[in-house]
């Protein structure tokens, strides 16, 4: 067996980078799939998947052993395994299958491949046949991976675009994740973050429930917020950006009205600090992304709707 190919490594990471995307001659942009980072080690007899941690994910996508059929040798790609709703990406759902105990039996493990279909958006290739490509330039992998790899239904290449500006718009409206700008003539840097590789992300927006809040020095310091998602509330993390000292101060004697024992919300953790409430009020907060534990990265609370809390149904 090939020691190269089938040793686990992290991937090449892209650097944040603000709207707008950057423009130049040697920049070529696609889209940023919301889904999990899975390299594909593919060999004559066998194939091993592994996540960004190095967490072997072979077992978790039976549906991608079509891979050995589909490559020409042996290669390692690089890409994204995301399922789709209503045509878009669905995070949660694709966690579904990612965090699934991989001690399920294989009869088992098929069944939520049909139930919770996947896609894998391949967009490098790392190594092909004895030959380590990290040194190759990016426009030559792409150029490689095209001739090596055969698509389906299941397995896409994914589409490079020239204008950014364009992209990026398309993503916003499409309320997508946001977009990569990577340069042509950049190697690939396992384990590392490199600015050769940017992304751009659109910042999200979300209907919660405030369900609690916590408090700092006897004032209101954040908001607790749950969403529903399968008819249940779950919790998605603390908000408290957003709000003046003055409207916190509001809050608070609002909040302490409906104070209850027990979290209104499942997910929620341990209770230390969380005062919880009846899950009434209602607010928009935009966000950056959910995190891999279903928690908003960088919270904003825009403002308070009249919607009613069974509205706040995760996106």
């Amino acid at each position: 067996m090939n020691k190269m190919l089938f040793r686990p490594f992290p991937p090449m990471e892209p650097v944040a980078h603000p709207a707008p995307p950057p423009v130049g001659p040697g920049l070529v942009y696609q889209v940023k799939w919301d889904g999990v980072r899975a390299i594909a080690h593919v060999g004559k007899d066998a194939l091993v998947l592994h996540n960004r941690k190095l967490r072997d994910r072979t077992h978790h996508y039976p549906e991608l052993d079509c891979l050995r059929q589909l490559v020409a040798g042996e290669a390692i790609l690089d890409g994204e395994v995301v399922a789709l709703k209503n045509g878009r990406p669905n995070f949660p759902l694709v966690l579904e299958r990612d965090l699934i105990n991989s001690s399920l039996g294989g009869g088992r493990m098929r069944l939520l491949s049909e139930r919770v279909p996947i896609s894998y958006l391949v967009f490098d290739l790392v190594y092909h046949n004895g030959e380590d490509l990290t040194a190759v330039s990016l426009e030559e992998r792409l150029a490689r991976l095209r001739l090596i790899l055969k698509e389906n239904d299941t397995v896409r290449i994914t589409e490079d675009f020239p204008d950014g500006d364009v992209l990026f718009k398309i993503m916003s409206e499409q309320k997508m994740e946001g977009i990569l700008a990577k340069d042509r003539s950049s190697r690939y840097y396992p384990g590392k973050k490199n600015s050769a590789w940017l992304k751009i992300k659109v910042r999200r927006q979300q209907l919660v429930a405030i369900c609690g809040f916590t408090l700092k020095e006897g004032q209101l310091n954040s908001l607790l917020a749950g969403v529903y998602h399968l008819g249940e509330l779950v919790y998605v993390g603390r908000v408290s950006s957003g709000l003046s000292r003055r409207e916190l101060a509001q809050l608070s004697s609002c909040l302490r009205e409906s104070v209850r024992k027990t979290p209104p919300a499942a997910g929620a953790g341990g209770d230390k600090g969380k005062i919880w409430v009846e899950p009434r009020l209602v607010a928009l907060v935009d966000f950056q992304e959910w995190t891999d534990d279903m928690r908003m990265r960088s919270p904003v609370i825009k403002g308070f709707t009249q919607d009613a809390p069974q509205d706040c149904v995760l996106e």
